[in-house]
């Protein structure tokens, strides 16, 4: 195995990226996280940087790409490659833990390259997709090697989806010898408590032709529930100050509903229920003008009393690989891989049932209250209530992936020739539960109770107008908390289901290889072909098919898919070497072909070149045409149908028009199209060793980007911005009547994005170890999302109420000293300050979110028991000073709203 020092400085003779370059440092890392260095490593094996399709010592590509080691994923105790890539300031994390907290999507965990969305950043594992598209929990943390990270347009090296980068994970194929692990971790709080177990192993067979890697983890994450346990999150939000403004506002609760009922209408408006059914007045709190159902204080219910506001998560993962020397020069191998993610929480109260009217004359109500209503002549009454008690709904959820793949790769001409080829397979099975649900109709039947030969039953089977028209209904009693009969709560509620099914195939072959030489250095050429096949399919349970559930329901999607085949083709030429001011200049360039089954043929390209003007220092630039594909919901989606109104502004003189509008897939969309410029330079002056620096610009525009608007949105976009792609969604009558608008997904809105990537490094031996510094640094000048109707720039925001909301600046500095004995970390994350969101999203407010440092410090201990047994010992502390976020900024991707916290764990390698 190559010493550290010798990855270091093989990493940046073989280039794979002018980024690379700058930040290095990643390679000086230990080989295993949080191991010591060892001086008597050879160089036996190599890291080979993945940023393009040709990787030769005489290659760097013009693409910046940054190198994540091992030792920087599992800093501050992280325990999946989301969360640490999001410590990145080029990553937004748009799904966590903590954004997904009440949404179907939890437990997933994509990358987000810069904040262009999950869907525009390409997920690889060893240079190949993968059926969990992006979701990098499905990754075993214990054989990851390194990651690259392309930060560049890459759809002519690795195909569609390369929009805002690449995220390649390379695995440990030549791992040798076992290591087993176990870490904890707690908040200063006592929440949040996390247990991760893992092992990996890596072993010869067949005099060493042979060779067997396998590695397994298991997570458990308690995460944080209730969401109000931290009272500067939970149960806040924006609420209008004394003149009007919205000002983010602590302890805010709802004032129109109540745990146990709060009547609404009528002689006993304001009293609310309490456990035994008598009433008492409903405490208020602070109810200003402009806020209809929210107040501070009082006695109100906050959906954040129950939902978590960090997600549990388990999570296990194993991953097996076997390969065989057939020859000298050809490899065959196969792999297989099983990931579930799991859980079961708390979800929240019945959404869909707020406000109920009841009978005056129910017989749950006591004889005085019936006495009042009936003194007043009111028959009826509304009664704002909150189903805690008897639908507080938990979410259930399961998402199976399994996967595997076969190849074999070989060289020929003495190894200036590589070639290779594979087949994937993938099937991901995701099973999610709502368990207590209402169903509407049992619902209604239900809390619609009456007096009946002397007891109280449904009104459905009342002989007074019934006979036993509904054998099953149960009366329900609401008015007060937790007197619901279990019989009518198990009548009235059910549990909906929805189980999706996806499948990959995948295959494809490349040759790669250097023909011949130009001023003494490589000419060096790459293509390939590849073939890929998705499709999915979602089966609902009988009550959703039946649209019987007041919140959510569904319609089955049959197995639809669809293919794509590709062609690639690289190369990266010397034009000129060892003259004035022209160390080097070499040309890089990529094409690839993509046939899709749904829209076509598409085009995709790089152009790109170094300058090295003197040694040293390092010109680089790149241009790009990229693409990302729809995806099988965007295209595929069950279409609904709903019926609306819109202002027909293409006819000023119509009054409201009645529409039908139709939702879901749209198997007419084209691929997103991306024009991407770099341009920056790395300079590692000679005067001053073992520093890097490198500065990148970048501007990103994207067209045709594929979204959805509501009904008036498209009417204004046709007529109001002459947007033609929404015009093309409406049909009029023979009469220039509006008739429908198809508010499927379609091609009709745009990003620019353009910003300045910053990256510094310096390593030097200090005493019997090595101490690394690294920083990095984003600055974003814009990010506009144009939808045809409203453009925002989002850049300057920090808030959740949209998304594409970027900090201006974002930046990390890690000191890191290793040495035999003991190795330390300390590393301050800096998100500077920003509004909350823009005006155009959150109107009537100018709140601010401050700049945010968080400084994280671990230590190591690193103890030798033999001659290759070593123990690690570590600790960390996330947060050390405990920086707390700024109030209402719930969900946010950039702030740590967990506080200090606190991980231990131990290693042992063998």
């Amino acid at each position: 195995m190559s010493s550290p020092t010798q990855h270091y400085w093989h990493a940046l003779s073989r280039g794979g990226s002018a980024v690379a370059l700058g930040i290095a440092l990643a390679f000086s890392a230990p080989a295993f996280a949080q191991d010591a260095p060892d001086e008597n490593e050879t160089t036996s094996s190599e890291i080979v940087v993945t940023g393009s399709r040709i990787s030769t010592a005489g290659f760097e590509a013009p693409t910046p790409t940054t190198v994540i080691g091992v030792a920087e994923l599992q800093q501050a105790g992280r325990t999946d490659i989301a969360a640490s890539l999001a410590d990145l300031p080029q990553f937004r994390q748009t799904q966590s833990a903590t954004s997904t907290n009440t949404v179907t999507s939890s437990g997933q965990s994509p990358a987000d390259l810069r904040g262009l969305g999950a869907a525009r950043t390409l997920v690889l594992i060893n240079g190949r997709r993968s059926v969990s598209s992006n979701d990098l929990q499905t990754v075993p943390y214990s054989l990851v090697k390194q990651i690259d990270i392309v930060t560049g347009g890459a759809s002519a090296a690795w195909g569609s989806g390369a929009v805002a980068g690449v995220v390649n994970i390379q695995l440990d194929d030549n791992k040798e010898g076992f290591e087993l692990g176990a870490q904890t971790g707690i908040s200063e709080r006592g929440d949040a408590q996390k247990y991760l177990f893992e092992g990996s192993a890596g072993f010869k067979f067949a005099d060493g032709r042979g060779h067997v890697m396998i590695g397994a983890d298991y997570l458990k994450d308690k995460g944080i529930i209730p969401g109000n346990a931290r009272p500067r999150i939970g149960s806040t939000g924006f609420f209008p100050d004394a003149s009007g403004k919205l000002v983010p506002t602590a302890n805010l609760h709802e004032l129109t509903r109540s745990e146990g009922g709060l009547i609404r209408t009528g002689v006993l408006a304001g009293q609310t229920f309490n456990p035994d059914g008598s009433l008492r007045p409903f405490q208020f709190g602070i109810v200003r003008p402009g806020s209809a159902s929210t107040m501070i204080g009082g006695e109100g219910y906050n959906i954040d009393q129950y939902r978590s506001l960090s997600a549990p998560i388990e999570r296990t993962n194993v991953f097996a690989r076997v390969s065989y020397d057939l020859t000298d020069n050809l490899k065959v191998w196969a792999e297989g891989s099983y990931n579930k993610v799991f859980d079961e929480r708390v979800f929240f109260p019945d959404l869909g049932v707020t406000q109920l009217t009841f009978s005056a004359t129910n017989p749950y109500l006591t004889a005085a209250q019936r006495a009042a209503f009936a003194a007043a002549g009111e028959t009826s009454f509304t009664m704002g209530r909150v189903l805690t008690d008897m639908s507080l709904a938990r979410y259930n959820y399961s998402r199976v992936t399994k996967q595997g793949s076969v190849g074999f790769d070989g060289s020929f001409g003495d190894g200036k020739w590589r070639y290779g080829a594979f087949f994937t397979h993938g099937e991901q099975e995701q099973d999610m539960k709502l368990i207590g649900l209402t169903k509407k109709a049992e619902f209604a039947k239900a809390i619609n109770a009456v007096s009946s030969g002397g007891s109280i039953v449904c009104a459905v089977n009342a002989d007074a107008i019934t006979t036993n028209d509904d054998p099953a209904c149960r009366p329900l009693n609401l008015f007060g908390s937790g007197r619901a009969d279990p019989a009518a709560i198990a009548y009235a509620t059910g549990v909906w289901n929805a189980v999706t099914t996806t499948w990959l195939d995948h295959a494809g072959a490349s040759i790669s290889g250097e023909p011949f030489t130009l001023w003494d250095l490589p000419v060096s050429v790459a293509a390939g072909v590849e073939y890929r096949e998705e499709a999915f399919r979602t089966v609902y349970d009988a009550n959703s098919l039946a649209n019987n559930f007041n919140t959510i329901n569904g319609v089955n999607i049959n197995k639809t898919g669809n293919n794509v085949k590709e062609a690639f083709a690289e190369v990266d030429i010397p034009l000129l070497a060892n003259l004035p001011i022209v160390q080097k200049l070499s040309f890089n360039g990529a094409v690839r072909v993509s046939d899709y089954s749904t829209s076509g043929a598409i085009w995709s390209w790089k152009l790109g070149g170094i300058w090295e003007v003197v040694d040293g220092l390092k010109i680089r630039a790149t241009r790009s045409r990229d693409i990302r594909a729809p995806s099988l919901t965007e295209l595929f989606s069950q279409r609904s149908t709903l019926f609306t109104s819109v202002s027909d502004v293409g006819r000023p003189s119509s009054p409201l028009t009645n529409v039908t509008l139709f939702t879901g897939g749209n198997p007419n969309l084209r691929p997103e199209i991306a024009d991407t410029f770099t341009i920056g330079g790395v300079l590692r002056p000679s005067f001053f060793p073992g520093f890097d620096f490198s500065v990148d610009y970048y501007n990103i525009k994207i067209d045709d980007v594929i979204t959805t608007l509501t009904a008036q949105q498209i009417v204004n976009g046709c007529y109001l911005q002459s947007n033609q792609g929404a015009c093309a969604q409406i049909v009029r009558d023979g009469g220039g009547v509006m008739t429908t608008i198809n508010a499927a997904y379609i091609n009709v809105a745009s990003f620019k994005n353009t910003g300045v990537d910053i990256e510094a490094s310096y390593r030097t031996r200090l005493a019997d170890g090595q101490l690394k510094i690294r920083a990095l640094a984003n600055y974003v000048d814009k990010l506009v999302v144009d939808n045809g109707v409203l453009a925002i720039d989002g850049a300057g925001y920090l808030g959740s109420q949209a998304g594409y909301l970027v900090p201006k600046w974002r930046g990390s500095l890690t000191l890191n000293y290793e040495s035999e004995a003991m190795g330390a970390d300390l590393r301050t994350r800096y998100v500077g300050s920003g509004g909350f969101a823009p005006a155009t999203v959150l109107a009537n407010q100018d709140a601010r979110i401050s700049s945010h440092t968080y400084v994280d410090l671990g230590l190591r201990a690193y103890i030798r028991t033999g001659e290759n047994t070593r123990f690690t010992v570590y600790g960390s502390v996330q947060n050390l000073f405990d920086r707390q976020p700024t109030l209402g900024a719930v969900s946010s991707p950039y702030l740590d709203i967990i506080g200090r916290y606190y991980t231990a764990g131990v290693r042992v390698s063998f």
